[in-house]
């Protein structure tokens, strides 16, 4: 028997695609939960489409949660979160605030989905936040980015950095950029002749991780998810294109 197979790997953390076993390996990192239960929506992001409790002695490794569910099992499904419940805020743990109630999102989801219904403001409310809450995006045919021609930069004279904001640096018609390509990781391709030109070798870029819309902040330095690239920069909308839009800008400006 595939222990594996059936009851999920605790590595890697996040979502994983398998296609040898058309199924995902979900794994998440808690130290204090004391139960986890799975849920995957499809278009009705407030009720889910499957609900997998986890069993503390067969989806459990040490610190980690993992399940395996076969893609059949959840085939109309997009998204996903978990609940996890835990020990009350009392005595040594008075800090902790588990809320079995409460939709939670994954930290190493790879793309984020806010829900027409997203309510920031509900996640620190009494009760559920289902239907209100952002979730992970199942990105189950991610594709595989041609490297070939890659190289890493080398620079024989001293390193002049242009710290960037993708979006602000050319979001404006001013820009010269053409019009679906402003305030995206495209747009800062189109502009690396004007890069050159200024004599710059290195970009730095102002955080690109994953802002929540509702934050109120248009520079990212408060990220929800630090391995999902900003939507708003991409021109392929929100679900996973924004991954190869990122690696493009990346591959253009070596």
């Amino acid at each position: 028997m595939n222990w594996a197979a059936t009851e999920g790997t605790p590595v890697p953390l996040g979502v994983t695609w398998f296609p040898e076993d058309q199924a995902y390996n979900f794994a998440l990192y808690s130290e204090h939960a004391e139960g986890v239960a799975l849920l995957v929506y499809g278009d009705d992001v407030s009720t889910p489409v499957c609900r997998y409790v986890f069993d503390h002695l067969r989806n459990k490794s040490g610190r980690v949660w993992h399940c395996r569910i076969p893609k059949d099992v959840i085939s109309s499904a997009r998204y996903y979160a978990y609940c996890v419940s835990g020990p009350r805020p009392t005595g040594a743990s008075k800090w902790h605030t588990f809320d079995p109630k409460k939709l939670l999102l994954d930290p190493y989801a790879t793309s984020v989905f806010f829900p027409a219904t997203y309510d920031r403001a509900a996640a620190a409310r009494p009760g559920s936040n289902a239907g209100k809450a952002p979730l992970g995006f199942l990105c189950a045919c991610e594709s595989e980015f041609d490297w070939s021609g890659d190289r890493r930069p080398r620079h024989e004279s001293d390193t002049i950095i242009y710290e960037m904001h993708v979006r602000a640096f050319t979001r404006s018609p001013t820009s010269g950029v053409p019009e679906a390509a402003r305030g995206t990781y495209v747009g800062v391709i189109e502009k690396i002749p004007y890069l050159k030109e200024l004599g710059i070798t290195a970009v730095e870029l102002m955080p690109v991780l994953q802002n929540d819309p509702q934050e109120g902040s248009q520079w990212g330095y408060m990220p929800l998810n630090f391995f999902a690239p900003e939507q708003r920069y991409a021109r392929s909308g929100p679900l996973c294109g924004q991954h190869d839009e990122f690696r493009e800008m990346v591959k253009a400006l070596h």
